[in-house]
C-alpha cells in the first residue's frame, strides 16, 4: 500500500474508475485509465492552460476561474469523454513532505502518537492544522530494534482548498496525493530495482528531487531552478522575446555549435548550479542513509526533460545513468503498437498518468 492523504475517502459503489486530475500553476491536466482483460489503458487525457496569476505557488487564488477551467478540461478530454465524478488530485511537491524515519520500535497501538511527536519536530509546518498519514516500510535488515515509517504531511487548509474547488466543478474528491507518489508510481513497476533511484521533474517553475527505494519514496526536496529561468536567460542574452526564446531552446538544446552557442551559454550557469544542488542531495542522502544509498541511475521528467541533450549533458556530470522517463510502463496501448501520446509528449503528463493509476487500482 502506498502512502497518501486523505482529504476526503467516499468509499462509493461506482463502475467508473477515478480519473486523476493534476494541478500546477500553469495548466491543469487529467487522465482516466481503464482495465480491459486484464490489461490496463489510458482511456481519456485532456490539458488545458491557466491563465498567470490564477493559482501561485500551488495556492488557488481565483477559484471560479479554476472551477471553469476544470469542466472545460474534462470536456475537452481526448479518446474519449471522462464521465467519472471519482477524483484524485495532486498536491504541488514544495506545499507537502515526505521523510523516512527511523525509530524504537513500539507496541502498534503507540505507533501514531510517536509518529505524530516526531512528524511535528521533524517538517517545518503545524501538525495540528495538517493532514498526516504514514506507513510502515518492509524491514529488509532484520532491524529487531528499530522501524522505518514513511511519513506525510500537508496543509489541512490546502487540501481542503483543493477539495472545495472540485465539489464545486460538480466532482466528487476521493484522495489527495503528493506529487512524489504519483510521479514513481507512473515512472516504476514491481521489477524495479532494489537499489534507490533518483528521479528529477524539471517543471517550468521549479526542479523536483525524488529518491525512491522500492516500495516507497524515501526523501524530496524542491529548487528554483526551473524552465522558466532557463527561458529568461535565453531571452535576456540573445535580446529576443521569452516566447522566442522557449522555441530556440527546444530547437538548439544543448549542442554548442554554430547559432546554438549563445543558447547553450545561457542555460549553462542554471544547469551547473543544478548540478551542484543533485551532488550535495547525493552525499546528504548516502550520509544518512549509509549502505543503502547507492543511487542506481537517475529518472527525469517534466516538460523540461523534453530539451534536446538534457539525459546526456546529466549523465556526463553527475556520473550515473540518466534516461528519461516512462509513463508507460505500466499502461499497454489498446490494438495499437504505441501509445496515443509520444514518450516526448508524455514527460508533461507523468503526474497525472501516476495518479490515474491509483483510480483504477483502488476505485
Amino acid at each position: 500500500m502506498l502512502i497518501c492523504l486523505y482529504a476526503y475517502m467516499l468509499r462509493l459503489n461506482n463502475n467508473l474508475n477515478a480519473f486523476g486530475i493534476d494541478f500546477s500553476d500553469r495548466s491543469i491536466k487529467v487522465a482516466q485509465i481503464k482495465k480491459n482483460n486484464n490489461r490496463l489503458q489510458l482511456y481519456a487525457y485532456g490539458r488545458e492552460d491557466i491563465p498567470k496569476g490564477l493559482i501561485v505557488d500551488g495556492e488557488i487564488k481565483e477559484p471560479g476561474e479554476i472551477i471553469r477551467l476544470i469542466k472545460k478540461t474534462l470536456s475537452n478530454s481526448k479518446i474519449n469523454p471522462i464521465k467519472s465524478k471519482l477524483a484524485i488530485y495532486s498536491i504541488p511537491e514544495p506545499k507537502g513532505f515526505i521523510r523516512v524515519m527511523e525509530i524504537k520500535k513500539v507496541a502498534e497501538k503507540d505507533i501514531e502518537d510517536v509518529v505524530r511527536y516526531e512528524a511535528q519536530q521533524l517538517f517545518p509546518i503545524n501538525i495540528e492544522e495538517s493532514y498526516l498519514d504514514w506507513q510502515i516500510l518492509p524491514d529488509e535488515n532484520n532491524q529487531k530494534e528499530t522501524m522505518k515509517i514513511l511519513i506525510a504531511v500537508v496543509s489541512q487548509k490546502l487540501v481542503d482548498s483543493y477539495s472545495a474547488v472540485l465539489k464545486d466543478a460538480g466532482l466528487k474528491p476521493v484522495a489527495a496525493e503528493i506529487e512524489s507518489i504519483a510521479i514513481t508510481r507512473s515512472l516504476t513497476n514491481k521489477n524495479q530495482s532494489s537499489r534507490p533511484i533518483l528521479v528529477i521533474d524539471l517543471g517550468r517553475d521549479r526542479t523536483s528531487f525524488i529518491i525512491f527505494k522500492n516500495p516507497a519514496v524515501q526523501f524530496t526536496a524542491s529548487i528554483p531552478v526551473c524552465g522558466e529561468e532557463i527561458i529568461k536567460a535565453v531571452s535576456k542574452r540573445m535580446d529576443i522575446s521569452e516566447r522566442k526564446s522557449e522555441k530556440i531552446i527546444k530547437e538548439c538544446g544543448l549542442v554548442f555549435k554554430d547559432d546554438c552557442k549563445d543558447v547553450y551559454r545561457a542555460i549553462q550557469p542554471s544547469l551547473y548550479e543544478m548540478i551542484k544542488y543533485i551532488s550535495k542531495l547525493i552525499n546528504f542522502y548516502k550520509e544518512h542513509y549509509k549502505s543503502e544509498a547507492d543511487i542506481a541511475k537517475v529518472i527525469i521528467c517534466g516538460g523540461e526533460a523534453k530539451i534536446p541533450g538534457m539525459s546526456s549533458f546529466l549523465s556526463l556530470r553527475v556520473k550515473k545513468e540518466v534516461e528519461k522517463g516512462n509513463p508507460w510502463i505500466n499502461i499497454t496501448s489498446s490494438n495499437k503498437k504505441e501509445p496515443p501520446l509520444s514518450r516526448n509528449e508524455s514527460m508533461v503528463f507523468v503526474t497525472v498518468l501516476g495518479l490515474a493509476l491509483r483510480g483504477v487500482e483502488e476505485y
